[in-house]
């Protein structure tokens, strides 16, 4: 028998078959690698547009049941006093965050002229530290690193406490515009929201603006949620940081375990900042050894926290897999940064609902759930 008839026959059978090679499914999977690729092109170079707008909408629908519910107990002439009363929630909750955190930073203020000596001293050691490190890293001469740290002329090292202020006020100018901008969006969306939804209805139809609607709604409860366990996680860290830094005597105890949890709110970046203030206040104040032991305390309740109870609690509450919840935080926080840790929950939540309230993706959906219950995932991602 011919070998070069039987292996052609045998290629037919294949493709017939299906079993071979699905040029078509292929060229899909790469063009939506490429959809995939250029959406978050997108969405990191339109970030600060998209930041606002996101947290805008967020914000908008937390705050849209305060207003209905205004607005369902006044006279029709003056429903404009339910847009006003979610305006006010937000402006009180911002109100008491920032002063709060004015409080905590006068607070310091007024302290930290006892440890300024202590605390440059570390400093100016530190830098030493480093500049030995870099110069037997690099092979530098010993005797002409010597000459450029002892010369009159030579650069002084940046004083810590200047260098954090100029990156503390840069930082705080760009949160403060982008905030702005995300209370006028969120009080535009929620005047213009009764204005939409017709809209919706006229594109769309009834029965798909009740789905928007419904997973609208689903959203707005599910970050009601998570607000709710991030206060809960924030006061749990609050106390073990005060029963920890007791332990050893630590200063301004509370103003610690206070501080953690108004920074339990920026996820990673609080963490850092709340945990090496009172490690750098122990080291100024009392030996290596009990800073370290303190540094390490605190490290474990960040760990435990940050890496199992939060992603637990959250995706209890959510019915979002915690391993989704770090996932969606190392994504959005390369996307977006800072704004994109905070943000990442609440993406995971929208992603999750969007997919159960699309015909074509539903199916998808069940992979954000943390568990394999259709039905339990079904009725935490509609509305109650």
């Amino acid at each position: 028998m011919d070998g070069s008839g039987t292996d052609g026959a045998r290629r037919h059978w294949w493709d017939r078959s299906g079993g071979g090679i699905d040029r078509g499914r292929i060229g899909l999977w790469l063009l939506g690698i490429l959809a995939g690729t250029a959406l978050l092109w997108v969405l990191q170079a339109a970030s600060s547009v998209l930041i606002p707008l996101t947290s805008a909408f967020f914000v908008a629908t937390a705050v849209a049941p305060v207003g209905r519910w205004v607005r369902e107990r006044v006279p029709r002439r003056v429903s404009w006093l339910g847009h006003a009363a979610s305006m006010l929630v937000i402006l009180v909750i911002l109100v008491a965050f920032f002063g709060s955190m004015a409080l905590v930073i006068q607070r310091v203020a007024e302290d930290f002229p006892k440890y300024a000596d202590q605390i440059g001293k570390l400093w100016s050691q530190a830098n030493d530290w480093l500049q030995g490190t870099r110069e037997q890293v690099t092979g530098a001469a010993g005797q002409a690193g010597g000459a450029a740290a002892s010369g009159g002329e030579a650069a002084a090292p940046l004083d810590p406490v200047t260098g954090f202020a100029k990156s503390l006020l840069g930082a705080t100018g760009q949160a403060a515009s982008t905030l702005v901008m995300t209370v006028f969006l969120a009080l535009l969306m929620q005047l213009e929201a009764p204005v939409w939804r017709e809209k919706i209805v006229m594109t769309l139809g009834p029965e798909r603006c009740r789905t928007a609607v419904d997973a609208v709604t689903a959203i707005a409860q599910q970050f009601r949620r998570y607000l709710v366990v991030s206060s809960v996680l924030g006061l749990l860290t609050g106390v073990l940081y005060v029963g920890w830094l007791s332990l050893f005597g630590v200063d301004l105890v509370l103003l610690w375990g206070f501080l953690a949890f108004l920074l339990n709110y920026v996820p990673v970046i609080g963490s850092v900042v709340a945990g090496a203030l009172p490690v750098l206040l122990t080291l100024a104040t009392k030996d290596a050894g009990t800073a370290l032991t303190v540094g390490a305390g605190l490290l474990v309740i960040e760990q435990v926290m940050g890496n199992f109870v939060a992603p637990h609690m959250q995706g209890r509450q959510l019915a979002i897999s915690p391993l989704i919840v770090m996932v969606s935080l190392l994504i959005w926080s390369w996307l977006w940064g800072g704004a994109g840790a905070l943000l990442s929950a609440p993406m995971a939540v929208l992603v999750a609902i969007i997919l159960n309230h699309a015909d074509l993706a539903s199916r998808f959906a069940i992979l954000f759930s943390d568990k394999s219950d259709r039905e339990r995932f079904d009725a935490h991602t509609r509305p109650d």
